[in-house]
């Protein structure tokens, strides 16, 4: 992909200016959200960025999962996103299409469709059904793009959720067009096929729980080692435990079927990443590999010099016992200076060796980037789906034998469609 100079130029004062908000900022708030406690979830989410992308959607997101129904900022998050969307191309993906934004960040394929389909289950809630159709359409249209059958992202779970969008609004054929499709893409999931042909009408209710407490970023040098590029590759790691998970209602009790997982959103939005950044964030990521080089090379001179100034000085006293054991006729003292030399350019050796580490693990620490890496949080990593043949009048989720935090929303739409989190992370 190319840049032209002016948008290189915008680009770099974009994050030269923004304020990026890291992992730490978010421990508050990812450890509520791993409780459940959704609330204090978005209270502690961080100010910076709370204008941009990220911090629309993040705090819809979890709004949603809260019940809440005011839509407005991410209304206009998704008028904006439709003005920027690109397209483009990459030797790797082939194709894909991003969304720019003012802050400088770059929305990814899964982040755009998940924020229509998000938009238009706010619009549902609020019984604006033809606007939902709208973004359901939007959404799909974004799945199936055709510019490139190679690179064109398609996913099971959006389509789950595009999927539950549908049946929200009264679509149910149109659900099944989605259920049909997650199903081609998961050919091995029963629960998939038997959705595609399922009839649903507006006595059921069908249950869709996120799961997982999200992905989160960390260093894997281990894929190239390209000074470069490689050590600034990411990998995200997943922690939920897909547990067992049942829907509870007065006596009936739903099985809950688990379908995973999302890491190829995550897997998509590194090499999107890279692919778009790639000449902006090389240039920066030499300069900090330089850095970081010559500041380790710097304390690795002294500490080794210092390291063999010290064994040197061993040596030379193990010397001075062998001579004087010598002139002394004492074979006991001249044993004991070889000792010392030996232990002298022993202790020296290690000493050069642990600086060697020492500055390989300060290195490693400098370069890492996974504290800064921006994406959506608190996405989950798998879903629960089910589907209950009656309205539910106090729906509980259960994982036998525990009973854990969790959220469940009211049901809603015209085909009742429930939604809840677990985060399936802990034992009480």
């Amino acid at each position: 992909m190319r840049l032209s100079f002016s948008s290189f130029v915008f680009l770099l004062l974009c994050i030269q200016c923004t304020s990026i908000a890291k992992r730490q900022e978010y421990e508050d708030s990812l450890r509520a959200y791993k409780k459940a406690n959704l609330e204090n979830a978005i209270d502690y989410l961080p100010t910076k960025e709370k204008k941009g992308f990220i911090g629309i959607l993040e705090r819809a997101h979890l709004g949603f999962l809260k019940g809440e129904t005011n839509y407005k900022k991410l209304e206009q998050l998704a008028n904006d996103s439709k003005e920027r969307l690109r397209f483009s191309a990459s030797r790797s993906l082939k194709s894909f299409f991003y969304m720019e934004t003012e802050e400088g960040y770059y929305a990814s394929e899964a982040e755009i469709i998940y924020l229509h389909i998000l938009l238009g289950l706010y619009y549902v809630r609020a019984g604006e059904y033809e606007k939902g159709k709208i973004q359901a359409r939007y959404a799909g249209n974004l799945l199936s793009g055709e510019w490139s059958a190679e690179g064109q992202f398609d996913d099971p779970t959006l389509r789950l959720l595009l999927a539950s969008l549908w049946l929200s609004t009264g679509s149910i054929e149109e659900a099944k067009v989605d259920f049909r499709r997650a199903s081609q893409q998961k050919p091995q999931s029963a629960a998939l096929r038997s959705l595609a042909n399922e009839r649903f009408s507006g006595n059921e209710e069908f249950i869709l729980i996120f799961g997982g407490p999200g992905a989160e970023p960390e260093m894997d040098p281990s894929v190239n080692l390209n000074f470069i590029r490689g050590l600034r590759n990411l990998k995200f790691r997943l922690s939920g435990k897909q547990s067992q998970l049942s829907l509870v209602d007065g006596g009936t009790k739903t099985p809950l079927v688990l379908e995973k997982d999302t890491l190829i959103w995550y897997e998509r939005h590194l090499t999107r990443d890279n692919a778009i950044s790639e000449l902006i964030e090389d240039s920066k990521y030499f300069q900090l590999v330089s850095a970081s080089a010559l500041k380790e090379g710097t304390k690795g001179t002294v500490k080794v010099t210092g390291a063999i100034l010290a064994s040197a000085t061993i040596v030379a006293f193990g010397a001075g016992v062998v001579y004087l054991g010598a002139e002394a006729n004492s074979g006991q003292a001249i044993g004991m200076g070889f000792v010392i030399i030996g232990y002298g350019f022993k202790l020296g050796a290690d000493w050069i060796e642990t600086s060697y580490d020492d500055a390989r693990r300060n290195m490693r620490k400098d370069l890492d980037i996974s504290d800064e890496y921006r994406y959506v949080r608190f996405f989950p990593e798998y879903v629960w789906m089910g589907k209950s043949r009656s309205n539910l009048v106090s729906p509980k989720l259960q994982m036998n034998p525990d009973n854990l935090p969790y959220t469940l929303s009211p049901a809603m739409g015209k085909v009742k469609v429930r939604f809840g989190f677990f985060p399936d992370n802990q034992r009480p």
